[in-house]
């Protein structure tokens, strides 16, 4: 017993010493292979749209579900400039409606809803793009995504430099906490990406990025290992998930991860006004029409 509590002390001194550099080296993987496996992917969309063939549609689903892995893993470190990008890159549900009358729009006139990760699913997989028109607008948006992602890897990496240390502790806790709520009360009982019936490898992604991310964080070991557990629990899911819903692994791995959002809420990490600081701005920008919070944002923050 005396041994472990020396190693969570010497863990508590090195993440004060290092924590900024670690997160870096943590993160920064992620950042590019999310910018590169989406320039592969938009490469390979505007090679596709000069030919449409069925080699090549099934060449780009593969290249999708490469590149959507990292992302995936990246919301467990979604704080700082992620939330200006997220939109553009992981907007759910798109309106398929809208999709299809916006063909042959450049992917900057676009709202969010037909743009990103799930607009280029749904003509990978769900109406696959083969006409020249649907193969030239897959494209555009594929090198949209590529744009997006590369301009927010320059962003977040820019994000970590200028920001202190003691905050990037609290957003990361905040950001971990969010996803581990995430998954049990949304994630786990509905399809994240259905056309792809990618859901479970969505899930499997998100608890690997929720493990590397609490390994960063002065957490009681019973957090770390109710991480592990989720990972184990996530990575035995049945896989296509859209089809298996009543499968106990299910309820299993939603059990594991309500079990680590409550052991996280019992170890909070950094200032209680910054925690609540962090959760009202996270809770505006996904519940509430903009503005309705500020004033308690403004007397958190001031």
């Amino acid at each position: 017993m005396r041994r472990i509590g020396i190693g969570l002390v010497l863990f508590g001194v090195a993440l004060a010493q290092g924590f900024k550099a670690d997160l870096r080296q943590t993160v920064g993987p992620l950042l590019l292979g999310l910018a590169g496996g989406t320039e592969v992917l938009a490469e390979a969309a505007e090679a596709y749209a000069g030919g449409p063939a069925t080699e090549g549609l099934n060449r780009l689903r593969l290249l999708w579900l490469a590149a959507r892995r990292p992302w995936e893993e990246l919301e467990a470190f979604a704080f700082g400039p992620v939330g200006g990008f997220d939109p553009y890159l992981d907007t759910w549900p798109i309106s398929p409606e809208d999709l299809k009358r916006t063909l042959g729009s450049p992917a900057a006139d676009l709202p969010p809803e037909v743009r990103g990760f799930h607009a280029l699913e749904y003509l990978l997989f769900q109406e696959p793009a083969r006409t020249p028109e649907a193969a030239r607008h897959l494209a555009r948006l594929a090198r949209d995504l590529a744009e997006k992602a590369a301009a927010l890897r320059r962003a977040y990496l820019d994000y970590l430099e200028k920001t202190p240390e003691e905050e990037l502790v609290e957003e990361l806790y905040a950001a971990s906490l969010e996803l581990a709520e995430e998954l049990f009360s949304e994630k786990l009982k509905h399809p994240e990406s259905p056309y792809a019936q990618a859901s479970a490898e969505d899930y499997r992604a998100n608890a690997r990025g929720l493990a590397k991310a609490l390994a960063l964080l002065p957490l009681p070991g019973l957090a770390w290992a109710l991480a592990l557990d989720l990972e184990r629990a996530v990575a035995a899911l049945p896989s296509p998930l859209e089809r298996a819903w009543d499968d106990p692994k299910v309820a299993l791995a939603l059990a594991r991860a309500q079990d680590l959002y409550a052991a996280l809420g019992k170890a909070p990490v950094g200032r209680a006004e910054r925690r609540a600081l962090l959760w009202l701005r996270a809770f505006r920008e996904e519940y509430l029409a903009e503005g309705e919070v500020d004033a308690g944002l403004e007397a958190l923050a001031g």
